[in-house]
C-alpha cells in the first residue's frame, strides 16, 4: 500500500528507503514516552530497519511496526541520528541528555 509524506523527498535525511520498516513502541508513537535509544539493527529483523524505543517495556504487545518516513513525519529530530551506522546504538537517560554512540555487540 503506498501512501504519501508531507516532507520533500529533497529534505530525507536517511541513507535507507523512506519506506524502510521502523520498529518501536506504542507510546513513543503516541508522545506519552520519549525516544531514549535508537538502532540500525543488523539481527533479528531485516538489515538495515531502525529501531526507535522509550525502554520501558518489553511486552511484544506494546511494539509496533511503522514506515520510516511518517516516523520522520512525526519526529523530525531523528534527522540528528540520520548517520547512525548499521549495527550501531544511540542512547540517552532521557531526552535533556546528549547521545552515546556505540557499537551493537553481536
Amino acid at each position: 500500500m503506498s501512501h504519501n509524506h508531507t516532507f520533500s523527498v529533497n529534505d530525507w535525511p536517511f541513507d535507507c528507503a523512506i519506506n524502510t520498516c521502523v520498529v518501536t513502541t506504542k507510546f513513543v508513537y503516541d508522545k506519552s514516552e520519549p525516544i531514549v535509544q535508537a538502532l540500525v539493527n543488523t539481527t533479528h529483523y531485516e538489515d538495515g530497519e531502525w529501531q526507535f524505543m522509550c525502554n520501558t517495556t518489553d511486552d511484544p504487545d506494546d511494539g509496533m511496526v511503522v514506515c520510516m518516513g511518517c516516523f520522520f513525519q512525526k519526529f523530525p529530530e531523528i534527522a540528528e541520528l540520520a548517520s547512525l551506522p548499521l549495527g550501531w546504538d544511540a542512547y540517552r537517560e532521557d531526552v535533556t541528555q546528549p547521545w552515546d554512540i556505540e557499537k551493537l555487540e553481536l
